[in-house]
């Protein structure tokens, strides 16, 4: 009886201590009251009425992320579209949030002002005025023109076709990575509508070729101070690889120079290999080659007559490998030319009974008209040289050089293309 009273002492003692253990409660969660619903419009309406607002009570926006800063092309930047408009996010720091995320925006404590001619949500907090709601949503860009492009369209994805960078950025990258220097560049469209560009240092993209195609893009429209600007999310956002508003040829950048892959010939001499693809260097008279060369980023043929004291007597072409026309229907020639000094001009011609070998004089030539350069190595396009007098399966393109004992111009040409209108 004894024993069995110090059990139940012993199972009291402990019921006891268990009782009166401490249960340590989870921190509550965060609530971040939703309080009335502003659809984006009616914050840009708020503005136009109001001018500059700041936020004291509880107010909520719903919005899709449309851009990011996971490429480092927006530093503290977020832009957000609900099915009325988009606005711009101005962040104190950045965080955890992604395109396609839709998220609610609690605006109590934030700043709405034109920031640099852009309606922006100013001071935005990522933990206290961000509240995820899904992941993963799409959002089709709105497909607009340069010459449609209107203050109603800020802050949205847009997406513009038929586009291109304008010649003056062929050879250059996106921006100046190296130095972590923004660079403003600039697309146009065929009937010479321009539209900013701009690409931050930053950006994983910057030390990337722009691309020298027509095509399209997509990107969040901004402004600042009255300019409009186009602010790109990554490398995705690009497509030009289309021939060039000229019709000329041109390449979708990311790395080099290239053609599309569709072109019947495309020669572009980036990897610095005249004769690479079949290509014929014929010297006829005197020392001099048509030869790769290259300028900064720009590759392309060169050939000069000066021999270091004066100018050698030359004759040289640089002949294409035999193209089959025979199926073709309206095909074209286009290519880029340059020059300096007296001389000469560059000739081009075709021939369809060339044996690919040998004195190019031995052959018969039919000479073609094209776009000259004006000089000082002021490059220009050939323009669209129609080939369709040569619907043949062995066809020569051939560029002829000249010069004298008494002078000789310095010709490059680059971007040689035949392809089909």
């Amino acid at each position: 009886m004894k024993n069995y009273t110090s059990l139940l002492s012993a199972l009291f003692v402990v019921l006891c201590i268990s009782s009166c253990k401490k249960e340590f409660d989870a921190p509550p969660a965060q609530e971040i009251p939703e309080g009335g619903i502003k659809s984006i419009s009616d914050l840009k309406s708020m503005y136009f009425s109001q001018g500059r607002v700041s936020f004291a009570e509880d107010f909520s926006t719903y919005g899709v992320v449309s851009a990011d800063e996971a490429s480092g092309n927006l530093y503290r930047t977020l832009y957000i579209q609900d099915a009325t408009d988009g606005i711009t996010l101005r962040l104190q720091s950045s965080g955890s949030v992604y395109i396609g995320d839709s998220i609610r925006v609690y605006l109590k404590g934030l700043v709405l002002d034109d920031v640099n001619g852009v309606i922006s949500l100013d001071s935005v907090d990522v933990d206290q005025n961000i509240i995820k709601q899904t992941v993963g949503i799409s959002l089709d860009p709105l497909t607009l023109t340069l010459s449609s492009l209107s203050d109603a369209n800020e802050s949205k994805l847009i997406k513009l076709e038929n586009v291109q960078f304008t010649s003056e950025w062929d050879g250059e990258t996106y921006a100046d990575g190296p130095n972590k220097v923004t660079v403003n560049t600039t697309i146009e469209d065929c009937d010479g509508n321009t539209l900013i560009v701009r690409n931050s240092g930053y950006a994983n993209f910057a030390d990337e070729l722009l691309p020298t195609g027509n095509g399209s893009i997509v990107g969040v429209l901004s402004e600042f101070n009255g300019d409009r600007q186009l602010f790109i999310r990554d490398l995705n956002d690009v497509n030009m690889t289309a021939t060039r508003c000229d019709g000329s040829s041109g390449n979708n950048g990311n790395g080099g120079n290239g053609g599309t892959g569709n072109e019947i010939l495309y020669k572009d001499f980036e990897d610095l290999s005249l004769t690479s693809g079949g290509w014929i260097n014929q010297t006829v008279i005197g020392p001099h080659n048509w030869e790769a060369s290259s300028f900064g980023s720009d590759n392309f043929a060169r050939i000069s007559n000066y021999n270091g004291s004066g100018n050698d007597a030359s004759e040289a072409w640089l002949i294409s490998p035999a193209i089959d026309l025979s199926t073709a229907t309206s095909p074209y020639l286009s290519f880029d030319n340059t020059y300096n000094h007296p001389g000469a001009p560059l000739e081009v011609y075709v021939s369809t009974d060339y044996t690919g070998s040998g004195d190019p004089n031995s052959a018969s030539w039919t000479q073609l008209s094209f776009t000259l350069s004006s000089g000082s190595w002021d490059w220009v396009n050939s323009g669209q040289v129609s080939l369709s007098a040569f619907l043949n399966s062995n066809v020569y393109i051939a560029f002829k050089y000249y010069g004298s004992t008494s002078d000789g111009s310095t010709w490059e040409v680059d971007n040689i293309v035949v392809d089909e209108l």
